[in-house]
């Protein structure tokens, strides 16, 4: 992301975040906009041809989301009010794809209404209430079988989401019949499959394993006699959360290229949240007191679990860097304001020995799960957003 440090004082898309905290209470996030116009560009340029929905849960702040829609991106919604705010941000319903293990009448209604992309079907039950829904709207509804291949990928148990097990996605003895039932209903049409594995892939060996898995079932399926067109490959790619370099669409597309050759003509599709916005997001706090107790130093902050769920619910790891850097540096575990043992931002951090209340601190990689999963816990206000950054020259993918 354009983060670094000018002068000793960290700033994001060229803003010094000490200037961004002085028109904001803490804590709040701030996104790069060039990050996220490069990432989406990335993304593009890898998969030219493909349709790249964002996966509007890892963040849903209005701006973020019409700058993707500007970008040429899609999106990936599994909720009314996510609907409508893909929509208010500009996404035409022929680049929206609806998921989600329990959609609602309503959404199912005005998504076929509006000729949603894809109705991602998540269980041989909801081709019925599909059907109802296309019936009462006088449309067509055009749908993908997503399918739960079964695969154990190398990711937080909590972020698998096509494993055994999983109450996600079709099992493979149910795929075939659940195509048939498409193919008898005239109110669907069958536009593909959905193989999305889990969230944060690293590893080639996890995407080797869920091509194979498309290859496998996209050549039954048209054994079958049903005219699979689309291979929806989910989100999934995953980012460090380190100085070390994130894994790249441009790889990515080698290994799926490679994995489907022979397949034409077959549409791609994907659902990239995390990789995209991510890196691009700070959360910023201010230290409220510097506690010493036990042997250590505890740096209690003004947001925690409230404005950042991610550690206390996956035990996920982020950066926290000082905004004003300086040293000595001297390990401390940062801790939020909530009454949990639980709100723990991160351990063993390296902070300047002189740190006190008022100094800024930043968690970085917060672009993605961060405001989105915001809460009210304590009664605490939710944490603002701003947007950071001169837009980029226009897309040229």
């Amino acid at each position: 992301m354009t983060l670094r440090y000018c002068h000793h004082t960290l700033c994001i898309a060229g803003r010094s975040v000490p200037s961004l905290a002085e028109k904001q209470d803490t804590p709040f996030y701030a996104y790069s906009l060039p990050s996220v116009q490069e990432r989406a560009r990335a993304f593009r340029r890898a998969f030219p041809n493909a349709l790249i929905a964002f996966a509007l849960k890892a963040n849903r702040y209005p701006p973020i989301l019409r700058a993707l829609a500007a970008e040429g991106l899609g999106v990936d919604v599994v909720s009314l009010g996510e609907w409508h705010l893909a929509r208010a941000a500009g996404f035409p319903p022929e680049r929206v794809v609806v998921n989600g293990n329990a959609k609602s009448d309503a959404l199912l209604q005005e998504a076929i209404a509006a000729g949603a992309q894809s109705i991602n079907l998540d269980a041989a039950e909801e081709v019925p209430r599909v059907v109802a829904a296309a019936r009462a709207m006088g449309k067509t509804a055009a749908v993908a079988i997503r399918i739960n291949p079964g695969l154990d990928v190398h990711t937080h148990p909590h972020l698998q989401v096509a494993a055994q097990g999983s109450h996600f996605g079709v099992p493979p003895e149910q795929v075939l019949a659940v195509a048939q039932a498409i193919a008898e209903a005239p109110e669907l049409r069958l536009a593909g499959i959905h193989l999305h594995p889990g969230s944060q892939l690293l590893a080639a060996a996890d995407w080797e394993a869920v091509v194979a898995a498309a290859r496998e079932w996209v050549g039954r399926l048209r054994s079958a006699g049903f005219p699979v067109q689309q291979v929806n490959f989910g989100g999934g790619l995953g980012i460090t959360y380190t100085n070390a370099p994130d894994p790249q669409p441009a790889a990515l597309a080698e290994q799926i290229h490679r994995g489907l050759a022979g397949l034409a003509p077959l549409r791609l599709a994907f659902e990239p949240g995390r990789w995209l916005v991510a890196r691009a997001g700070v959360l910023v706090v201010r230290v409220v007191q510097v506690k010493h107790a036990w042997g250590q130093r505890f740096v209690a902050v003004d947001g925690g679990m409230n404005a950042l769920l991610r550690p206390a619910l996956y035990g996920a790891r982020h950066r926290i860097w000082p905004v004003r850097r300086r040293e000595p540096a001297r390990p401390a575990t940062v801790v939020g304001p909530n009454c949990e043992s639980t709100d723990v931002l991160a351990r063993d951090v390296p902070l300047p020995a002189d740190l006190a209340a008022g100094d800024l601190l930043a968690v970085l990689d917060t672009g993605a799960y961060g405001a989105s999963m915001a809460n009210a816990y304590n009664a605490r206000p939710l944490p603002a957003e701003m947007l950071v950054g001169e837009s980029l020259p226009p897309a040229d993918v």
